[in-house]
Parts: structure tokens; sequence; C-alpha cells
């Protein structure tokens, strides 16, 4: 699920193909080297899975930024801004364009005073 969301349109394709080979020929290989793992190294096997799952942890928790619910172009903001992944879930396009200068924060100061006398809508015309 996460390989298509990080790839920009011009590589998703190929990206994703790799990707998706990658995860083929490793489970091909626990399927191979799990069996006689567990008749040679016995339950130490289970410590081996054990590292490798707090290893992969720590690297997701701090190298894969939040991609949930953002647009692609957000997505593809995220790694161009090298914003640390742990900060990425409250991370949208007009921050990145308020940190970049692009826009002044003045004008995006959300109002809070939301009256539906102010925002109506004309009632339409019957014919």
């Amino acid at each position: 699920m996460y390989p298509p969301e990080l790839y920009t349109n011009r590589v998703r394709g190929k990206a994703v193909a790799l990707a998706t080979s990658a995860n083929w020929a490793f489970n091909f290989a626990l399927g191979y080297f799990v069996p006689p793992a567990f008749v040679n190294i016995q339950w130490k096997t289970y410590l081996i899975f054990g590292v490798f799952n707090v290893a992969m942890f720590v690297h997701v928790f701090f190298l894969f930024p939040e991609t949930a619910g953002k647009p692609l172009e957000e997505v593809n903001d995220i790694f161009e801004s090298h914003i640390p992944a742990w900060k990425t879930s409250t991370y949208t396009s007009q921050t990145a364009r308020l940190e970049r200068g692009e826009i002044d924060d003045k004008k995006v100061s959300i109002s809070s005073d939301f009256s539906p006398e102010r925002h109506e809508v004309a009632p339409k015309e019957t014919v």
C-alpha cells in the first residue's frame, strides 16, 4: 500500500513493479529458509524475527512519513521539504507554503465567528 504513494507519476509504475518483485522474492526466501532454520537453530529463529521486527519498527517510525489522507502532490512536498517523518501527520501543503514564505501567515488565519447569515446561499428560483 505504501510504495504507490511515494513516487511521482513518471516512475510510479516501474517503482511499484520493482517493490512488488522484491516483496515476492523475500517472501520466497522466507518460505525457503525458515523451515531449515527451525530444524537447525530451533527456538532461536524467533529471536531473529524479533530483532528484525524491532529494527523495522524503529526504521518505519523515524523514516517513513505519514501519507494517509494526503494528495500525491502534498506527499511530494513532504519529500522535497525534508520534513522529519514523525512530524508529517500534521503537515499540510499550507504549512509548507508558510515555511517557504510563499504566503503570509496573517492571510491564513481561520475565522471562528462563523454565522449562517453571512454565508447564506440564495434560494433557486422555480420556473
